[in-house]
């Protein structure tokens, strides 16, 4: 089926409510988030993006089709094996469990069923795995890599205990979705729960912080910072906005 992502929309003015998530996005990110926050508004003007706000509202086979054969692979074989579910990861300190991971792989999924409206076919699943580790390898610079490596299990046993609140990154982080949801709102209509947020938002804002994480952990750090939380961000942004490469 015909890709989502050749023609952009007409931007709309932003709402009372983008224009009160802006606000404390800044607030807590400084002018440094200015563009980022123009970058979450501008996912308005992306057919792909109003494709997953509106599939994210379905259950998830009717978007995820056949992914049974996605989730045998390495990567996520290694995943499921090195992080613990999520009254496990409390329990023992750590910051990234098992579902989030996951969610991660969901978010890229959704997009390409935002511009593909593929449901099958095992070429999807390869343009979905060979990007799934390029961002989690490189974050918003994904496009510059053909290709990345499958991570071993230490690699995971650093990223579940990676800090997320060092200053104030994941304050940030969370802002940054709250933005998004209102956004979403703007094209779904539905309402999104102040808290939880909807399920493209967690989406988003779980791949961000895997991304984020991942960062801090190729450069040999023990927490994430604003400017890994940005490069997520941009990621993701970045990659709603880039259609998957012809099969």
């Amino acid at each position: 089926m015909a890709g989502a992502g050749g023609d952009r929309l007409t931007a709309a003015a932003p709402t009372g409510a983008i224009v009160e998530a802006r606000g404390h996005l800044l607030e807590a990110g400084g002018r440094e988030t200015a563009s980022m926050a123009a970058a979450i508004e501008g996912l308005a003007e992306v057919p792909a993006f109003s494709v997953m706000a509106a599939a994210s509202l379905a259950a998830r086979p009717q978007w995820a089709g056949a992914v049974d054969d996605l989730f045998e692979r390495p990567l996520f074989q290694t995943a499921r094996a090195a992080l613990h579910n999520a009254l496990t990861a409390t329990l023992l300190g750590e910051t990234l469990y098992r579902n989030v991971f996951l969610s991660f792989a969901d978010a890229v999924i959704l997009w390409h069923y935002g511009h593909t409206q593929q449901r099958t076919g095992v070429a999807r699943l390869d343009s979905i795995y060979g990007v799934t580790l390029r961002l989690l390898r490189a974050a918003d610079r994904f496009a510059e890599l053909e290709s990345a490596p499958e991570p071993q299990p230490p690699y995971f046993h650093r990223l579940r205990r990676i800090g997320l609140t060092r200053g104030g990154a994941y304050a940030v982080l969370r802002r940054a979705a709250r933005l998004m949801g209102a956004v979403e709102v703007g094209i779904t209509g539905e309402r999104i729960h102040p808290l939880r947020g909807s399920m493209l938002t967690s989406y988003a804002s779980f791949s961000a912080q895997v991304m984020a994480m991942a960062r801090a952990v190729e450069e040999g750090r023990d927490a994430i910072t604003r400017e890994d939380v940005m490069a997520g961000l941009q990621a993701f942004t970045s990659l709603v906005a880039t259609p998957p490469p012809p099969a």
